[in-house]
C-alpha cells in the first residue's frame, strides 16, 4: 500500500510516518509512504504516473495549498482517499469538489488516527470488491468503485459506469440497494430510480446531485420524499461516521 504525507512541518511528518507505519502494520499492510513538504511536489509525483491508495494533505500551507493540490490531484486520480489534516468545519464548502474521506485536525488524537487508518484501509479493500449480476444465462462483473450509479428502468437495472458505458441486467433497485450495501456504504438512494455512488457526486441542492465522470456532468432528481435523508446521509458519509 503506497501512502503520501503532505505537510510543510518537518517534525510533525515524521511522527505522523510513524504512527502510520505502525497502524497499517497492524493492519496487515505492507507500507510504501512517501513525504512531501509542499501540495506542488505532491502533484508533480502523481502527474509523473505515482499512484497513493491514501494521502495525508495539510490544507493550509504556503507553496501550494491542500486545495488547489486535491482539485489537481482528482483530475488524475478520482480514488485515491483524501484525509485533510485541518479544520473540518474551516473547509466544508470544498467538500464535494474535492472529495476527502476523513479530517483530522492538529494536535492529532492518537486514537483518533488510528481508527481512521482502519477505516481507510477497510474503505480501500472495499473499493476492489466487485458487483456480480446475470443477464442472458451469463454471469458478469463490474468493480464497485467504476459504478457511478444504478439506474432503474421498468424491470432493468441500467448501470452507468464511469467510463460512460451502460450495462444492463433485470432485477429490482430495492435488492440492488441491499447487496451494495453489505460491500460499500457510500451509495446512496436519492429517488426511487436512482442509487448513487457518493464517490462520483460533484456538488448538491436541495433536488438535485450533480454527477461528473467521463469529462462530463449529469444531473439527478432527489424525489422530495428522501431530500432530508439524502443530506444526512452525504453528512454522515463526509463526516466519518457512516462506513
Amino acid at each position: 500500500m503506497r501512502i503520501a504525507i503532505c505537510d510543510d512541518d518537518i517534525n510533525f511528518t515524521s511522527k505522523l510516518e510513524d504512527i502510520i507505519s505502525r497502524e497499517c502494520a497492524k493492519n496487515g499492510k505492507k507500507t510504501e509512504i512517501d513525504v512531501f513538504f509542499d501540495g506542488e511536489t505532491l502533484v508533480k509525483s502523481i502527474e509523473s504516473g505515482h499512484r497513493y491508495s491514501m494521502i495525508f494533505l495539510d490544507i493550509e500551507m504556503k507553496k501550494m495549498n491542500g486545495i488547489a493540490a486535491a482539485r489537481r490531484i482528482r483530475q488524475l486520480d478520482r480514488y485515491t482517499l483524501i484525509i485533510y489534516i485541518s479544520s473540518y468545519d474551516d473547509y466544508l464548502k470544498e467538500l464535494f469538489e474535492v472529495e476527502p474521506f476523513r479530517f483530522i485536525s492538529k494536535p492529532i488524537q492518537l486514537e483518533q488516527l488510528q481508527r481512521y487508518c482502519a477505516e481507510a484501509i477497510k474503505k480501500i479493500e472495499g473499493m476492489n470488491n466487485l458487483f456480480v449480476y446475470n443477464y442472458n444465462k451469463e454471469e458478469y462483473s463490474v468493480p464497485i468503485k467504476e459504478i457511478v450509479y444504478f439506474e432503474s428502468n421498468k424491470r432493468l437495472i441500467d448501470i452507468h459506469m464511469n467510463d460512460g458505458t451502460v450495462r444492463s441486467f433485470y432485477g429490482k433497485l430495492n435488492n440492488v440497494e441491499k447487496e451494495i450495501q453489505k460491500m460499500n456504504k457510500h451509495f446512496i438512494r436519492i429517488h426511487q430510480s436512482f442509487l448513487v455512488n457518493y464517490s462520483y457526486i460533484k456538488s448538491m441542492t436541495y433536488s438535485e446531485v450533480a454527477l461528473e465522470y467521463n469529462d462530463e456532468e449529469y444531473v439527478l432528481r432527489i424525489s422530495e420524499d428522501r431530500r432530508s435523508t439524502v443530506r444526512q446521509k452525504v453528512c454522515e458519509i463526509a463526516g466519518g461516521s457512516n462506513f
